[in-house]
């Protein structure tokens, strides 16, 4: 009996996360663009906010990369 997962299923599991992970930073930068269309945040607030928000897909995408190094047997 193999208790082992099979190859397949590790690689759905991991696009699912990652498939998740870019579904939230989608909806978050589109309802940071939302707020700055509408003007409740001002453009020059949202030069600061978008390099930031830049970074931290950054830092996602580097996090989503290692977990799948790390998951790999």
């Amino acid at each position: 009996m193999n208790l082992e997962p099979e190859k397949s299923s590790e690689l759905r599991n991991l696009s699912g996360v990652a498939r998740v992970l870019a579904s939230i930073v989608i909806l978050a930068m589109a309802v940071l663009v939302c707020l700055v269309v509408l003007e409740v945040i001002p453009r020059d607030a949202f030069t600061a906010v978008a390099s930031k928000a830049a970074m931290l897909i950054g830092v996602a995408v580097v996090a989503t990369a290692a977990i799948a190094l790390l998951t790999r047997r």
